[in-house]
């Protein structure tokens, strides 16, 4: 009898042995499975990522001068360079007379591989202007999996890569070439002056791998009874002749030419900011009282002074990206700018700079305002400075990505404001009494919404300040670029402190010794340090 119990329980025990084998063998397969599955999820990202960047270079144009790319051949060379990380290629080649099948299908195309067991690839492109979304699904056989019923597993993934841009370098560009309007206008209501950042100090020797004053219609400024405006360095225009009243280094008239049009730089805006802009008091020193404001989305337009603020207190803005859509921001007093004390700072190169560190995304070390919005949630929004504020601003070199860094103010093509004449921003700063205006970066608007796109405003600041005011700083209003459809430029009502003296630079000798400033308002100089950084190159964005 105890021989027996012992049989019956050494065969309960193999029966138990048994079952947990099966469960632990099940377990096994499942995790090699997984692992399988783990690891190629790998190779399906990379393919995204691969098909995502080859089809964004495609976007690209071809040379400084050349208008876009090939969206067609963006898809194709999306969908061959997915494929090709599993060594396999399209049904249809980028060859010419396949093209067409990347464009049949509106903004969205989905092609098989050759191989039928290789993964298929979605391309959407542009995802966002300038940008190729590709979604890779591979079907993969299970081993182990199979045996529960679990024959084949999809593993997904995409990737959204920006096809980079050709730019050069600008002091002002005017980049609507529609007709035969104005794309840059002055209105010769004074003296005013552009430089390429040389001072004067290539005279009638253009350096040109400085900032370009580009017209690509009119350059507008006709009446010839005076030398209102002044243009150091290398000037372009497209389709005008009424520029009568420019000179170049205060010396000579310019000579009518046409050059080819310039496309519009592809700089992206950032995306917006987690939160709502924040405000309010944030300390009094001796008197003074001061205000802060920190990063996030407006949800009302902002007005400075603010309500209970005075034209003598300091509002500061903390470092990051400042959102409006649907909302305004104007200036029309104050001290303004993203330093503590509210006024200007200056490093020892003698440019703009800001004291208040990172942001709170823990990379923008300055303050880019952004109006208009995105693709998925446009708006009426615009920037105004007038009357006889101080403003301050420095704008960032390092954001996140996908945006491109040392922009000051960037007008998204999602911006509702109406051209020809809508002001997207506009700086009206009164410099004859005192106000004063400074943005260390680039002015950048790429609406072109309505006839000719937008309008940015800028009026020329004071270059020797106000008898018994102290501001005299000699810096121009925008030290960067402008970059716009169409761009207004003011002379603010500002004379040459005397008569006008031509510079006396011998022609060809390179030599601004004899160049002459005037006392003109200074409206643009062109900084490689605040100028948007060169992308030549598609780069992954998610």
């Amino acid at each position: 009898m105890k021989l027996g119990h012992r049989g019956r329980k050494r065969g309960q025990s193999l029966v138990i042995i048994a079952l947990s084998a099966t469960v632990l063998f099940g377990i096994i397969a499942l995790g090699l499975d997984a692992g399988r599955l783990y690891f190629q999820r790998r190779d399906v990202q990379n393919a995204a990522d691969s098909g995502a960047l080859a089809g964004a270079q495609e976007l690209i144009p071809t040379a400084p001068n050349v208008l876009g790319g090939d969206p067609a051949k963006a898809r194709c060379q999306a969908v061959r360079y997915a494929l090709l990380t599993f060594n396999d290629a399209p049904v249809h080649d980028c060859s010419l007379g396949n093209l067409g099948v990347f464009w049949s299908s509106g903004t969205t195309i989905t092609e098989t591989a050759q191989n039928d067991t290789a993964p298929k690839v979605t391309v959407t492109a542009p995802y966002k202007p300038s940008e190729i979304k590709v979604d890779v699904v591979y079907t993969v056989p299970t081993t182990f999996a199979s045996v529960i019923g679990f024959r084949s597993s999809d593993v997904a993934a995409s990737a959204v890569a920006h096809d980079g841009f050709y730019n050069k370098f600008y002091t002002i560009f005017g980049f609507d070439s529609t007709g035969s309007g104005n794309s840059v206008n002055y209105d010769q209501n004074g003296y005013g002056q552009i430089d390429d950042g040389k001072g004067g100090g290539d005279c009638q020797v253009a350096d040109t791998t400085l900032g370009k004053m580009v017209s690509n219609a009119k350059f507008h400024v006709p009446n010839p009874n005076n030398q209102f405006l002044n243009l150091n360095g290398d000037f372009h225009y497209a389709q005008a002749s009424d520029t009568h009243a420019v000179v170049v280094y205060w010396q000579n008239p310019v000579s009518p030419s046409t050059t080819t049009p310039d496309p519009a730089p592809g700089y992206a805006p950032p995306d917006p900011p987690s939160g709502t802009i924040g405000w309010g008091k944030w300390k009094n020193v001796g008197g003074v009282q001061y205000w802060k404001f920190t990063p996030g989305v407006a949800d009302k337009t902002i007005n400075i002074p603010v309500p209970g603020g005075t034209v003598n207190d300091r509002y500061v803005f903390e470092n990051g990206i400042y959102y409006f859509t649907n909302f305004d921001l104007n200036i029309t007093g104050g001290y303004v700018s993203n330093t503590s004390t509210g006024l200007p700072m200056y490093n020892g190169q003698g440019w703009g700079s800001s004291d208040m560190g990172t942001g709170s995304d823990g990379i923008t070390n300055g303050v880019e305002f952004v109006f208009g919005g995105n693709q998925a949630s446009p708006g009426d929004a615009t920037f105004s400075a007038s009357g006889t504020p101080h403003v301050f601003f420095v704008a960032p070199n390092a954001v996140p990505s996908p945006a491109t860094n040392r922009i000051a103010f960037f007008i998204t093509q999602y911006d509702t404001t109406s051209g020809p004449n809508g002001q997207v921003w506009t700086e009206l700063v009164d410099g004859t009494q005192g106000g004063e205006f400074q943005t260390w970066g680039t002015i950048f608007n790429s609406d072109l919404n309505g006839s000719h796109g937008t309008v940015v405003v800028i009026q020329a600041v004071s270059s020797t300040g106000v008898a018994g005011k102290p501001y005299n700083t000699n810096h121009y209003a925008v030290t960067g670029e402008i970059v716009s459809p169409q761009v207004d430029i003011d002379g603010g009502n500002l004379a040459t402190n005397g008569s006008f003296t031509p510079s006396t630079c011998p022609a060809g000798s390179g030599n601004g010794s004899g160049y002459r400033q005037n006392g003109a308002g200074l409206l643009v100089q062109f900084n490689a340090n605040f100028a948007p950084q060169f992308y030549g190159f598609s780069y992954l964005i998610k």
